[in-house]
């Protein structure tokens, strides 16, 4: 089945105080830590693609928990789900990433080689203003108004 590039997924997979990890292999973001994830099957809801992409790329089993946020963009939609660790030692899948480990949210928050995008996902993860619809400003201006960010 193809992918549908319009429509993905990130996932924050979370064991105790630490989360889950990819060092990404492509793009705008090779060299770079983010959080696992990637696009839709035709067909395919979220909350499935979510541990799927999760166990293709860091053979870690993981439940989702709830929608963290979205991101929407002209062209479509990233949506970010919270999910709960189940079980598995995280590893590379040796193709997208180079490397999967579990890494203490407040290393990340602080480290350069970590994303953006999954800074703000672990912001939102950890605040308790939980707004229905709240626009980051802040990632607006990096992206340059390409996309609201709801979280």
């Amino acid at each position: 089945m193809s992918d549908n590039y319009s429509l993905a997924v990130g996932c924050t997979v979370c064991k105790g105080d630490e989360v889950l990890l990819v060092r990404h292999t492509y793009g705008g973001a090779a060299g770079q830590l983010l959080i696992p994830g990637g696009h839709c099957n035709v067909g395919e809801l979220p909350e499935e693609a979510a541990p799927r992409e999760v166990l293709e790329e860091t053979r870690v089993v993981a439940m989702v928990e709830a929608l963290l946020g979205i991101r929407c963009g002209r062209k479509g939609w990233y949506a970010l789900m919270l999910m709960n660790y189940v079980e598995g030692e995280p590893e590379s899948d040796r193709n997208e990433n180079s490397e999967a480990l579990f890494m203490k949210v407040e290393e990340a928050l602080e480290r350069e080689d970590v994303t953006h995008m999954t800074k703000v996902a672990l912001k939102a993860m950890l605040s308790e203003d939980k707004k229905l619809l709240y626009s980051d400003e802040e990632y607006k201006k990096v992206r340059e108004n390409e996309y609201s960010l709801y979280m």
